[in-house]
């Protein structure tokens, strides 16, 4: 009898079989969803095209008002007790007055004369301090001051000429005028130029104002106002424009300016050009 051979052919198909069902196994396994779904729950809802209108609510009824308790009754007052009498005062003892002596003073000592204090001594005088010497400006003012106070002495003193009659008399005349008032002309108008006409406003402005000369032109003293302007401050403006415009011009002529050593000067600031 022959032995069969076994086929290994088989052998090998039937691992390879068995494999690949392992492996199904295996993705079968991996691939099922062990986890439990709960099932979706569905819930159904109404559409309103408006809202419904609110119910009333209905108001409670109001508590009934508590009637009030009774009030009690006023107790009886009790009767007052009679008042004990009051009992007579005693007399109270006189308390004895005792008249005490005052304690005589004792005398007091006389008083001995104070001894003379010593009279303090008077405080010698000081001596007069120095008075400050002018300055040559004002040296050489006052020597003009007492030439020209000397002049006035000599022309006083001499006697008047004798007026000459006639035509030459009457051509010198009219030359000192004019000559004058060449010079009262130039004097207005450098004042003028230094007269501020902000001060005095833009009214008709007219006030008077008298200066002394000396022959140098300059002005004894301060200006005087005469006739004020009714502003204090234009008749200011007047007084320092005179001051600023020393020396002002004046005849050389002593016979001339005889005619300038008080001078009477208006002033119209407004309207003068």
């Amino acid at each position: 009898m022959k032995l069969r051979k076994a086929n290994p052919y088989k052998v090998r198909a039937a691992a390879l079989s068995l494999l690949v069902h392992l492996l199904l196994l295996v993705l079968l396994l991996v691939s099922f969803d062990w986890k439990t779904h709960q099932p979706m729950r569905v819930a159904e809802v109404d559409l309103w095209d408006a809202l419904p209108a609110d119910k009333p609510v209905a108001k409670p009824p109001k508590p009934e008002p508590m009637p009030e308790p009774p009030k009690p009754e006023p107790k009886p007052e009790p009767a007052p007790e009679p008042k004990p009498e009051p009992k007579p005062a005693e007399p109270e003892p006189q308390a004895e007055i005792q008249v005490k002596k005052e304690p005589e003073k004792p005398k007091q000592p006389e008083k001995k004369p104070e001894p003379k204090k010593p009279e303090p001594k008077k405080p010698e005088p000081k001596p007069e301090p120095k008075k400050p010497e002018p300055k040559k400006e004002d040296k050489v003012k006052l020597e003009e001051l007492k030439k020209l106070q000397q002049e006035l002495l000599e022309e006083n003193s001499r006697p008047a000429p004798a007026q000459k009659q006639g035509p030459a008399q009457d051509g010198a005349d009219v030359a000192n005028q004019s000559e004058i008032d060449k010079y009262l002309g130039q004097l207005q108008a450098k004042i003028k130029r230094n007269v501020n006409r902000q001060f005095c406003g833009t009214g008709k402005v007219e006030l008077e104002v008298g200066i002394s000369l000396m022959p140098t032109g300059d002005v004894i003293g301060m200006p005087q106002i005469l006739r004020s302007s009714g502003l204090p401050a234009c008749d200011e403006a007047i007084e320092r424009a005179i001051l600023q415009s020393q020396p002002l011009p004046v005849p050389p002529q002593p016979e001339l300016f005889s005619r300038f050593r008080d001078l009477k000067l208006k002033f119209r600031p407004n309207e003068d050009g």
